[in-house]
């Protein structure tokens, strides 16, 4: 009989560890270790399509071409609007394809800055605004520290697979502009040639 009982009360507390697991909710995902992973160790490159939406509802289209880990970045924006923005040596340098003519901004100034470091340390080198979570995707707004006055970034993610979307920019927390950029028909890791970045620097042929 004592058996029994001992039995009883095995397969009673058993029952009872199982409810308890049942209802334990699952551990947390640590986003900003997994961001840092996925830029640092998974994505080389991006080539792809995109939307820009302005802060006024204003909408461009374009080509967006990425070597994170080289810095260098672009964007062929579709006419009629006639912009290509080109990141490079730590500059960016906006070109109007129709007034040949340039500008160029140290790329210090710009939010995206730390997203074309070599090597991207969030817990170092941004501040962490706001974590949101969907079923389908995440997004984290950062703003890079010692630098208060130059905005800040939301970047968005995809969940499965874990790629990114997209990013939104505000240039200046008070006034500055809003902008979004999805990307569509990504390619991921795809190969780009350096001279994709070379291309309408006003001393080549197709720059003049």
């Amino acid at each position: 009989m004592k058996i029994l009982n001992l039995l009883i009360l095995m397969f009673l507390n058993f029952l009872c560890c199982a409810e308890n697991l049942q209802k334990r909710p699952a551990p947390k995902t640590d986003w900003i270790s997994k961001i840092e992973n996925y830029f640092n160790e998974k994505l080389d490159s991006v080539k792809s399509d995109f939307t820009q939406i302005g802060s006024r509802g204003n909408i461009s289209t374009g080509k967006i071409f990425l070597k994170r880990k080289k810095g260098l970045m672009k964007l062929y924006y579709n006419d009629p609007n006639p912009n290509v923005a080109i990141v490079k040596d730590y500059k960016l340098t906006h070109f109007d394809r129709d007034l040949k003519e340039k500008t160029i901004v140290s790329v210090y100034s710009s939010p995206l800055a730390f997203f074309l470091e070599k090597t991207v340390n969030l817990q170092k080198n941004v501040k962490v605004l706001s974590q949101n979570e969907s079923p389908n995707s995440v997004q984290i707004k950062l703003k890079k520290k010692g630098s208060e006055n130059e905005g800040e970034i939301t970047l968005v993610f995809s969940k499965n697979p874990f790629q990114l979307k997209g990013w939104v920019v505000l240039e200046n927390n008070n006034y500055g502009r809003q902008t979004q950029i999805i990307l569509e028909n990504a390619q991921f890791n795809a190969s780009i040639s350096d001279k994709e970045f070379e291309k309408f620097s006003l001393t080549s042929e197709e720059g003049k």
